[in-house]
């Protein structure tokens, strides 16, 4: 796999994860206009990761990894959402 396809993909999953501290983080605080930012931030990562990752050449073992990834920062999502 090309390194800057890997680089990309670790980058976004770093990403995700600080996002999803931030949000924890913010909730504490009540601010949530940020909780909707971040939250929107994540949905957009995964999204892009998604594609990249199925558009990359890896192998199973990798291609297993990101899609563990992605399941469980889909779910981490849906449980940080606010109320509506």
């Amino acid at each position: 796999m090309r390194r800057d396809v890997r680089q990309d993909i670790k980058t976004l999953q770093v990403e995700i994860i600080n996002d999803e501290s931030r949000i924890i983080e913010l909730m504490h605080t009540c601010n949530y206009d940020s909780v909707k930012k971040c939250l929107s931030r994540i949905e957009s990562d995964l999204k892009y990761l998604s594609i990249i990752a199925n558009g990359a050449p890896i192998d199973k073992d990798e291609d297993r990894k990101i899609m563990d990834f992605l399941r469980i920062h889909y779910e981490n999502m849906r449980n940080l959402s606010l109320p509506v």
